[in-house]
C-alpha cells in the first residue's frame, strides 16, 4: 500500500486505514558484523577503567580523580608476547 503518510491530513495525524499491497521481492542478503572493540570495560565511575587501558596499552585516556572524566569510549590495542594483538574500549562509567 502507499503507507499511513499518504492518508494523514492536519486533523488526523496518525491514521489507522490501511490498503492491500503488491507482492513483495525475496532476495538472499549477506551482512558482516564490524566489531568496535574485543573486549569492553564498564562500570562505576573512579572504578580504575581509564587507568587500566593506560597501563595496559599505548592510549592515553584522560585520568583524574572526579567522577565522569571519561565522557566518550577511548580506544587500546594490547599486544601480546606471541604477536597477537586484540582491542580493548574504556566505556563512560555507569550512572546509578
Amino acid at each position: 500500500g502507499r503507507g499511513n503518510i499518504a492518508f494523514s491530513s492536519k486533523k488526523d495525524r496518525a491514521p489507522k486505514k490501511a490498503e492491500v499491497g503488491g507482492a513483495g521481492q525475496r532476495f538472499r542478503l549477506e551482512l558482516e558484523l564490524k566489531s568496535l572493540a574485543d573486549i569492553g570495560l564498564i562500570g562505576f565511575p573512579n572504578a580504575g577503567k581509564s587507568s587500566l587501558l593506560a597501563a595496559i596499552s599505548e592510549a592515553r585516556p584522560k585520568i583524574a580523580s572526579y567522577p565522569f572524566t571519561t565522557l566518550r569510549p577511548h580506544l587500546g590495542v594490547i599486544a601480546l608476547d606471541n604477536y597477537d594483538t586484540f582491542t580493548m574500549a574504556d566505556i563512560p562509567g555507569l550512572i546509578e
